[in-house]
C-alpha cells in the first residue's frame, strides 16, 4: 500500500463496446440478420422504402418486423397459392388485431397479431420481376414474370416517390422452399436491370463456398458493388457500398487474361514502388 500521499495511478479505461452493426430479427427457430438500426438506414425514406419480398420461408414476423420498424408497406411476391393464402391470413390477422378461429391454421402467421402493420401494407404483386414476360412452372403451380422494371414502377408510383423516382431499397429472397435456385435467377435479373437496392437479403439454396452457381451468383453480386455484412445459416445479409469492381477496368483488352486482375496487380505495383512522402523516413513505412 503506497502511504506516501502522492495519488495512485488511475486505472486504465475499460475499452469500448463493440458496437455491433447487425442483429437478428424473426422468430427464435427463423432469425435474419439485418442492420442493428435500420431505422438510421432508411429514415429518410421511412413509409416510402421500397420493400421487396419474394416468396416466403416458415414465417412472417421478419417482413413484419422490419415493415414496423419503418413504416412501410411490403410488397410480396408469393410464389404459389399456398403461400398467398398465408399473407392472405397475416393480412386478416392485422385487421382483427388477433389470431384465432379461421385466422390460425398457418404457423407462417404466428406472432402476427403482436405486430403494427397496417393490413393495408401487405401488397401482393401479380408477377416476379424477372428477364422478361413469362410462365415459370414449380410443379403444380406456376407464376408469371415480368421485366424487373415493369414490376418495380407501378410500386414506386404507388409509393409517390419524388420525381418519380425508380428504386428497390430491401429486396428479400426466400425461394428455398418453393423453388430452390430461383434466388439466383432474381438476383441476376435485378442486377441486369441496373437496380442496386440498399439491402439485398437472401436465403441461399446452397452456399456460395460449397456450389459453383451460388460461388457465381454470389461473386456476381459482391463484386456490383456489395458487403456481405452478416450471415446467420443459409440467410446471408448484403450492404450496397458501390464499390463496383467491374467498372475498373476495361473489358474489351484482349492483351490480358484478365483485366480485373490486370487492373488490381497494377495498382498495387504502382502503389509499393511509389516513393515515400517527403519528410518520411524509410524505416517508418
Amino acid at each position: 500500500m503506497d502511504c506516501s500521499g502522492a495519488a495512485a495511478p488511475a486505472a486504465p479505461a475499460a475499452p469500448a463496446p463493440k458496437q455491433e452493426i447487425t442483429t437478428l430479427v424473426g422468430p427464435a427457430e427463423d432469425r435474419w440478420p439485418v442492420p442493428a438500426r435500420v431505422w438510421d438506414v432508411f429514415q429518410s425514406k421511412g413509409i416510402r422504402t421500397s420493400f421487396l419480398s419474394i416468396g416466403a420461408g416458415p414465417s412472417a414476423l421478419t417482413d413484419l418486423e422490419l415493415a414496423e420498424s419503418l413504416g412501410c408497406p411490403i410488397h410480396i411476391v408469393p410464389l404459389t397459392e399456398a403461400e398467398s393464402a398465408s399473407w392472405a391470413e397475416v393480412s386478416a390477422i392485422l385487421k382483427e388485431r388477433k389470431r384465432e378461429g379461421a385466422n390460425a391454421t398457418n404457423s407462417f402467421s404466428v406472432g402476427a397479431e403482436a405486430k403494427w402493420v397496417l393490413p393495408k401494407n401487405i401488397r401482393p404483386q401479380a408477377a416476379l420481376p424477372w428477364w422478361g414476360k413469362g410462365r415459370i412452372e414449380m410443379g403444380s403451380d406456376s407464376i408469371d414474370t415480368m421485366s424487373v422494371e415493369s414490376v418495380i414502377a407501378p410500386i414506386c408510383a404507388g409509393l409517390k416517390l419524388k420525381d418519380n423516382a425508380q428504386r428497390i431499397d430491401i429486396l428479400k429472397l426466400d425461394t428455398v422452399s418453393t423453388a430452390p435456385g430461383l434466388e439466383k435467377g432474381v438476383l441476376g435479373a435485378v442486377l441486369s436491370s441496373g437496380y442496386r437496392p440498399a439491402l439485398v437479403m437472401v436465403r441461399w439454396s446452397e452456399r456460395p463456398d460449397f456450389s459453383l452457381s451460388a460461388c457465381t451468383a454470389a461473386g456476381h453480386l459482391q463484386s456490383c458493388g456489395y458487403r456481405l455484412l452478416a450471415k446467420e445459416g443459409d440467410k446471408f445479409l448484403y450492404y450496397f457500398t458501390d464499390d463496383d469492381m467491374y467498372q475498373i477496368c476495361s473489358w474489351e483488352n484482349v492483351e490480358v487474361r484478365n483485366p480485373m486482375v490486370q487492373e488490381l496487380v497494377a495498382t498495387a505495383k504502382a502503389t509499393f514502388s511509389s516513393p515515400p512522402e517527403e519528410g518520411v523516413s524509410q524505416a517508418s513505412q
